[in-house]
């Protein structure tokens, strides 16, 4: 597995989603989950689910403008923070917030197949003898 880098898909998807936050800027963007999926059917990417809690400590009424923001661009899953259990669990009070799932995808390396350079030789056995006729012979 290759190491994250700056240009890697997780800082590709945030930067998106930072980019239609623009104009919020005391906004805090964090990963809190991650979901694997299966590869697509061709098997040349793998993809996995992004959970990212959105919050504004000091301002929650950027967490309200960012919330409808989003929803008009209609091109992000949003979800709310379900009790305090989060809240818990990040060992912070509870605050304005909304989650947002973004999708990441990487591509899968792909081998090397050889080319067929002779066409298919079938062998076949003696069953008698329990050898192949092209064997040597017993000495």
């Amino acid at each position: 597995m290759p190491p994250a880098t700056p240009d890697g898909p997780l800082t590709t998807a945030l930067a998106a989603l930072t980019a239609d936050l623009s104009g919020s800027d005391p906004l805090t963007v964090e990963v809190v989950g991650l979901t694997p999926l299966h590869c697509d059917a061709e098997r040349v990417q793998s993809r996995a689910t992004v959970t990212v809690l959105v919050t504004a400590p000091e301002a929650p009424e950027h967490v309200v403008d960012a919330l409808l923001a989003l929803q008009a661009k209609a091109t992000y899953e949003i979800d709310e923070v379900a009790g305090t259990d989060w809240w818990t669990a990040l060992g912070r009070t509870p605050q304005a917030s909304f989650l947002v799932r973004l999708p990441v995808a990487q591509p899968l390396p792909t081998r090397e197949v050889p080319v067929v350079q002779h066409p298919l030789e079938a062998l076949t056995f003696d069953r008698n003898r329990h050898t192949r006729p092209d064997a040597p012979a017993p000495a």
